[in-house]
């Protein structure tokens, strides 16, 4: 089931570039905590409450990655650059939001409602001839800890888990996060759809210290992932990251790692409809497209309502966030109107490369909202993605013995 832990030549180049990324990060949330606490008086909160602070939340550390521009930004720029023309051909979109309250589930004999995840990757390639964009998506829940393992986790953290070992457990969705299961199901079975079930979601480690190194974090990075093994024993429920998630990003990248998943998939496909419903319920969503970047689409395609969706929430986000220190606001400008234009360009060149007619418009009916934090990577380009590899997080080293 689980593979080895694999990246050619050009995958370490950017598996660095991302490592650089992620410590940067991480850093800036270290930053942000240390500022939050010595000013904490401006908030109405007193040393004898901010003495307990002793590290940055998971939220802070997720939120960092996902809803931060500029990282977003410097993100873009990293896929581009380590990806070849064939499947870059222009400006990459990476777009996301972060939400503060996670969804929550209910599954098996237990009435407690438990997180499904902290945060959903998705990844969309629009191959030029092909109607519908490539996918490939995974699910992360994140633990801060010293070492690269959760520790064992108990009462709903281990209920957690347990969903995590086996994704063909149903659940429920109490508070409509998702809509409903497709077709005549009662209940959401993401083990049902393309690719490898088990690695439907993973556990993210996140390191704890303002300092990875000599903790024993794969790769000297300070993020990293494992799966979730199941467990038949009481309280061992405990997660082991195997692979930094700069390597696993870039995987994620290329197409290699990750679960696959369609748009438009058939009712038996609930992994597929899982991931657009989450995607449409986690942002304002554009039903009409007759226009991406201010380009003009030569055919209406509705696969192009994640493209345009997911650029209005970039370009809102940008257009309010603070400068880098380094950039000057005419540059900051011509750097956002030229990545805008060139995703446009992009998206009308693959329109016009789809046989038949325009596609009927999308009725404009008002989405509910829901969903959970999302980190979105989009190119296009006329060569495929990379095979999804089954098993793409190895196996962890078993324990010592006590």
């Amino acid at each position: 089931m689980w593979g080895l832990p694999f990246l050619p030549a050009e995958d370490m180049s950017l598996a660095s570039d991302l490592q650089k990324l992620i410590e940067h990060a991480c850093n800036t949330t270290w930053s942000q905590f240390d500022w939050v606490k010595a000013n904490a008086g401006l908030y109405g909160l007193g040393k004898r409450t901010t003495e307990k602070w002793t590290t940055p939340a998971e939220p802070a550390f997720v939120s960092m990655l996902v809803d931060a521009p500029s990282l977003r930004r410097r993100l873009a720029k990293i896929v581009q650059a380590g990806l070849p023309p064939g499947t870059c051909k222009g400006s990459p979109l990476v777009s996301g939001v972060f939400k503060a309250s996670n969804p929550k589930v209910r599954f098996g004999k237990s009435t407690s409602q438990v997180d499904l995840a902290d945060l959903l990757l998705v990844r969309h390639h629009y191959r030029t001839g092909a109607a519908k964009p490539e996918g490939r998506a995974f699910l992360l829940t994140t633990k801060a800890s010293t070492t690269p393992r959760t520790g064992y986790l108990r009462a709903r953290q281990a209920h957690q888990y347990d969903l995590f070992a086996d994704w063909s457990t149903p659940f429920f969705t109490p508070h409509d996060d998702f809509g409903v299961p497709p077709g005549d199901a009662k209940a959401w079975e993401l083990a049902k759809g393309p690719g490898e079930p088990a690695l439907s979601g993973v556990y993210g480690v996140v390191s704890s210290q303002r300092s990875c190194k000599g903790q024993k974090f794969p790769d000297n990075c300070p993020w990293a992932v494992g799966p979730a093994l199941p467990s038949d024993r009481a309280n061992t429920r405990e997660a082991r990251a195997s692979m930094s998630l700069a390597a696993a990003l870039a995987g994620f990248v290329t197409g290699a790692h990750g679960r696959p998943w369609h748009i438009g998939a058939e009712a038996d496909d609930h992994w597929s409809h899982f991931v657009e419903q989450a995607l449409r319920r986690s942002i304002d969503w554009t039903h009409h497209v007759q226009r991406v970047g201010g380009v003009d689409l030569p055919k209406k395609r509705a696969p192009l309502a994640f493209i345009q969706s997911f650029l209005s929430v970039e370009i809102n986000a940008k257009l309010g966030a603070s400068l880098d220190k380094e950039a000057s606001f005419d540059g900051y400008v011509e750097d956002l109107i030229a990545s805008v234009d060139s995703i446009g360009r992009q998206a009308a060149e693959w329109s016009k490369s789809i046989a038949g007619d325009a596609e009927p418009v999308e009725p404009a009916v008002e989405t509910p909202r829901g969903g959970m934090s999302v980190l979105y990577i989009a190119t296009f380009g006329d060569e495929s993605l990379a095979d999804a590899q089954p098993g793409w997080v190895p196996m962890p080293e078993a324990p010592a013995p006590a």
